[in-house]
């Protein structure tokens, strides 16, 4: 457990520094103030279980492997985050890493998503860290695992949430 725990911690953070740095921006000049970057997003929102996302460029891969949108291959009995937006999702040998942001604070992403999870007949597994700041749940159904690992950026006024199924 405590290596299993390790590893997302090290996963989540090569995430995390991957899209802040990576992301990106509008940038304007003097001279082209009309002109704006286009920046390709999905915006995911849930309830009850519903989902609806709009991908602009889904598959778009960046110099990390990290790919834009949500993957296609995201299980229909793992529930994405409420009031969420999709950054990207990462194939690694551990699971896929799929990352959201939120204006939401981590207790009240991982409450529904919890929830939903074990609705769907997944079972919550030992060693929950959860503080108002963030922490990590995993989960197991059978073979599979799912965990959720959320951070409060207080800078910025969001949350970090990554979600891996394996």
């Amino acid at each position: 457990m405590k290596t299993k725990f390790k590893l997302f911690i090290l996963v989540f953070t090569a995430v995390l520094i991957a899209f802040s740095g990576c992301g990106k921006t509008d940038q304007k000049t003097e001279g082209d103030k009309k002109d704006s970057t286009k920046q390709n997003s999905t915006d995911q929102t849930q309830v009850a279980g519903e989902n609806k996302n709009q991908t602009n460029t889904p598959g778009t891969t960046n110099e990390l492997g990290i790919k834009e949108g949500m993957p296609s291959d995201y299980p229909s009995d793992v529930p994405q985050p409420v009031n969420s937006k999709c950054l990207g999702s990462l194939n690694t040998t551990e699971g896929t890493v799929v990352t959201f942001e939120s204006t939401d604070k981590p207790k009240a992403i991982l409450a529904p998503f919890g929830e939903a999870v074990e609705k769907a007949g997944f079972k919550k597994g030992e060693g929950e860290m959860m503080s108002d700041d963030g922490g990590m749940v995993m989960w197991t159904k059978d073979k599979r695992e799912v965990s959720i690992m959320l951070a409060w950026d207080k800078e910025k006024s969001n949350s970090s949430v990554v979600v891996t199924y394996r």
